[in-house]
């Protein structure tokens, strides 16, 4: 998701590469959360969409937390939420199987941060990435992490 005037470069474009690695993708304003849970939540009850990964930055980020909340209300699981540099939204909900907050470090600003970390996105998305970060939990419980400073 998209953040403040949809001001998020490089989301977009990494979408894009997902989508030419088969991974189907969506991508609009924070504004539009809403809406993207509720398609979200008739694809998955309808057995059209089995996974779920979400990513979001700056208001998108905690716009990000509030669909998965919401789907949490309607019983569907999340298997990624990436919030980078997020601003606003709940707490992570329980639905959410791995949660990673990017905050953005000395080599990139909130606005070069997509690109910068691209390499790390994809290795979540694709789950190459492993956890690196005191704020994971035991493998019943969902993931939470932190990453924070210099692109890897």
């Amino acid at each position: 998701m998209l953040g403040f005037g949809n001001m998020s470069p490089g989301l977009v474009e990494f979408a894009a590469k997902m989508e030419k690695r088969g991974i189907r993708t969506s991508v609009g304003s924070y504004a539009t959360a809403s809406e993207f849970a509720e398609e979200a939540k008739r694809q998955y009850k309808s057995g059209r969409l089995s996974s779920i990964m979400i990513i979001g930055h700056s208001l998108g980020g905690g716009a990000a937390r509030e669909m998965a909340a919401e789907l949490n209300e309607a019983g569907v699981p999340v298997k990624l939420l990436v919030a980078m540099d997020p601003v606003g939204g709940p707490d992570v909900s329980s639905n959410v199987r791995r949660s990673v907050q990017i905050i953005h470090g000395d080599a990139e600003d909130h606005f070069s941060m997509i690109s910068k970390r691209e390499s790390e996105l994809t290795g979540y998305v694709l789950g190459m990435q492993s956890a690196h970060s005191d704020h994971a939990h035991p493998a019943q419980e969902p993931k939470h992490e932190a990453s924070s400073g210099s692109a890897n």
